[in-house]
């Protein structure tokens, strides 16, 4: 099958790396991918890394008589199945230029968050005219919100997580251990938080509940990996605090397997917006217990006292509660981290994703 997928972000995170992640996987299973991003940008120049086929397009809200322009001569020129779809700008402007081809693109549109949708004619119109299916990076809870909740049609709606690829994330040895790099002692225990740095993620909560385990418990250090437009106002938290040997900001790392198999457990206390992070789910395949919060369908994967605990977002005190408690028994972090890695081998590899996926691309094309 041809398939075009857009993606507008000029950042780097979980999303964008999803993006390149299928584009890679749909490429391996021999379908025609081609990829339509914004020149410049951090996914631009991995997916050119990876060997991807990329169209450079500039899809600033300037640009846009223009980027529809160029959309729509890729795609006559390509005539693919279909048009995959991931943020608001390349939504509009892969909707629009697909109504400019004859025969019409379909168009399939990830949702990578769980807010409500906007109740207003520009949203109804792209929703429910523009994009001829949805996916919600989430679980059927989410789905159900879309449909009940936005009045989005039940057979063009599916949920489902961005896959895992299992055997690149596993469980191992760190080489090198964070710990070396950071000066600290074999023993020491890290407490880790992987993510772009968005307000919706929950990093000030983080950094509360450290403030609040660190007088309970010796030889810890927290760790907050990332970059992002919070990063000088979190920074300013941690020293008002006085945190600033014990709460550590490391910025972007390329060595997201290291710091994974370095960290004892992975906290990430979302507040509202996300379906389920691609972070936690690199964390549950790493074998590693995890703290979060009930947004979105988070509470599907960490199952509370299963493969971690989930607490109500913006409540420090209860996240400081749950650290603290997987701080103080190995045997319970290590069985928890067994149970969330057998859970994504189970049900959210990248395989099974890539089935679903296919799944929705062939009922598409069908329609």
């Amino acid at each position: 099958m041809k398939i075009v997928i857009a993606e507008s972000s000029t950042t780097m995170g979980g999303q964008e790396l999803a993006v390149l992640l299928h584009a890679d996987g749909l490429r391996r299973r021999g379908h025609d991918v081609r990829l339509i991003l914004e020149p410049g940008s951090s996914i631009f120049s991995k997916a050119v890394g990876q060997k991807l086929r990329v169209e450079p397009v500039a899809m600033s809200r300037a640009r846009y008589p223009a980027a529809i322009a160029a959309f729509r001569r890729i795609l006559a020129r390509e005539r693919p199945a279909l048009l995959h779809v991931n943020s608001s700008r390349d939504s509009w402007i892969g909707g629009l230029a697909a109504r400019l081809v004859s025969p019409r693109v379909k168009v399939v549109r990830s949702r990578h968050i769980s807010t409500p949708l906007n109740r207003n004619l520009t949203t109804r119109i792209l929703y429910r005219r523009l994009m001829d299916f949805v996916i919600v990076t989430g679980s059927e809870l989410t789905r159900r919100a879309l449909i009940e909740r936005d009045g989005l049609e039940p057979d063009r709606v599916a949920a489902f997580p961005i896959g895992i690829d299992v055997e690149q994330f596993k469980p191992g040895r760190p080489d090198p251990d964070l710990r070396q790099e950071l000066k600290l002692p074999p023993g020491h225990r890290l407490v880790g938080l992987i993510s772009y740095l968005r307000s919706y993620k929950g990093h000030e909560y983080f950094i509360e509940a450290a403030a609040r385990v660190l007088p309970r418990a010796k030889d810890v250090t927290f760790l907050v990996v990332g970059e992002g437009p919070e990063e000088a106002r979190l920074r300013e938290r941690i020293a008002s605090l006085g945190l600033s040997s014990h709460v550590r900001m490391l910025g972007f790392r390329d060595d997201l397997l290291n710091v994974f198999r370095s960290l004892d457990l992975f906290v990430i206390p979302s507040v509202e917006g996300d379906t389920i992070p691609q972070v936690l789910m690199q964390a549950l395949a790493m074998g590693l217990p995890v703290v979060s919060t009930t947004v979105g369908s988070i509470p599907d994967v960490v199952q509370d006292g299963k493969t971690g605990f989930v607490v109500p977002p913006r409540d420090a005190g209860a996240l400081a509660d749950r650290t603290l408690a997987l701080l103080d028994d190995a045997a319970l972090r290590a069985e928890m981290g067994r149970r969330g890695r057998a859970l994504v081998e189970r049900e959210y590899s990248l395989s099974r994703m890539l089935d679903r996926l296919e799944d929705v691309y062939a009922k598409v094309a069908r329609a």
